[in-house]
């Protein structure tokens, strides 16, 4: 299976350890970074981000769509994106997992 990778201090996430988090302030998203959770062990969770997704629900398929759809809401409501990398390099990671998830679905059990 895919693994996460920490925006800030570059190590292996575990999908129980991770958490998305982003900035989300007059009709701007932005600084989407997916991290370690802040915990004793690590302190990457950037503390100026506003908003969080634990990993664990972004790993789900309801959970994708549920994010996906909150973009799209945000956006159909005026909302702009600020540092589109920082997004991208998240749906980078998100998307090989999910796309792994997929295929261990639809493979025949020969």
């Amino acid at each position: 299976m895919s693994r996460f990778v920490c925006d800030v201090c570059g190590e292996e996430v575990a999908v129980h350890e991770g958490i998305l988090t982003w900035t989300r302030d007059n009709a701007t998203l932005s600084n989407f970074k997916l991290t370690h959770k802040k915990d004793t062990r690590h302190g990457c969770q950037p503390e100026s981000n506003n908003r969080f997704k634990d990993l664990y629900t972004l790993t789900m398929i309801n959970g994708y769509l549920e994010f996906i759809k909150y973009l799209i809401d945000r956006w159909e409501n005026g909302f702009s994106l600020k540092d589109a990398e920082s997004l991208e390099k998240v749906f980078e990671q998100l998307n090989l997992h999910m796309h792994e998830k997929v295929i261990l679905l639809t493979e025949d059990d020969e």
